[in-house]
């Protein structure tokens, strides 16, 4: 499908590269993976399904060199009426953010090149990023007068304060993985090319461990950076403990700790 202009739209696919991993990629080289109306509809279903329990951990990447460039300036309005007419598109981009920051298991961001505008969204939604030598984040909202969107400001600010956030929001700067790392928005930064490789190889490791315990550490981490004090989180620790006790991990993990042999927990749903 193409737009106007006979440019090639971004298509969004998914595939199981390994057992329990479903990799949601951004097709769409040509407009460096920027996201049009169909796009915007594609990823959320990607994340619909990436809700499935068979799937146990998640990576997101983007083809032709890069991430994602954003939305689509270009792409005509989604169709809507009053008020919120105008902002009808956005709507569907912060539910996908949301979807994703929330979904119950592991997700990876694998960025190559460009991760800009909604782009960086997406890779700030997942609880991992793996970054190539030469990938850039970028939030340009303000200098095209527009204001940040899909949760950027608040992630940032959640990641390394308000004034930093500030500084990545008000001037738009672009932002160089290493750089990016040093601020703790990326956990590795590898040789151009390799960050899918990485991501996955993780992902892999990740798909193959405690499923409950891994989605009540996510909820853990979570409730973390939301807690005013330590009692309120020992609090949620404590019923995450409770809730994890209950389950098979701790029996499995406990045994092959004891056995001295790798925990199997392929079979616990």
């Amino acid at each position: 499908m193409s737009d106007v202009s006979g440019t090639p739209e971004t298509q969004v696919h998914t595939t199981t590269p390994a057992p329990g991993v479903l990799q949601i990629v951004l097709d769409g080289p040509v407009r460096r993976n920027a996201l049009g109306n169909g796009a915007i509809r594609g990823l959320d279903d990607a994340v619909h399904e990436a809700a499935d329990d068979e799937v146990r951990a998640v990576v997101l990447t983007g083809t032709g060199g890069h991430f994602c460039a954003g939305a689509d300036l270009k792409a005509p309005r989604m169709p809507g009426r009053g008020v919120a007419g105008p902002a009808k598109r956005l709507g569907l981009l912060q539910g996908t953010v949301d979807r994703l920051h929330r979904l119950p298991k592991p997700v990876l961001a694998a960025v190559e090149g460009a991760a800009v505008g909604i782009g960086w969204s997406y890779a700030l939604a997942c609880d991992m990023t793996v970054a190539g030598e030469g990938a850039f984040f970028a939030s340009p909202f303000v200098e095209r007068g527009l204001v940040p969107d899909g949760g950027c400001a608040w992630f940032l600010a959640q990641a390394v304060g308000t004034r930093r956030a500030a500084e990545l929001t008000m001037l738009g700067e672009r932002l160089p993985a290493a750089r990016a790392e040093a601020l703790g928005l990326v956990n590795r930064v590898v040789p151009d090319g390799s960050a899918l490789q990485e991501a996955l190889e993780l992902a892999v490791r990740l798909a193959a461990g405690a499923p409950d315990a891994l989605m009540l550490t996510k909820r853990m981490l979570t409730a973390a950076g939301n807690s005013p004090s330590l009692r309120d989180y020992l609090d949620q620790e404590w019923l995450a403990a409770a809730l994890d006790l209950t389950g098979p991990d701790p029996v499995e993990g406990v045994a092959a700790f004891r056995e001295r042999r790798a925990p199997d927990f392929s079979g616990h749903r």
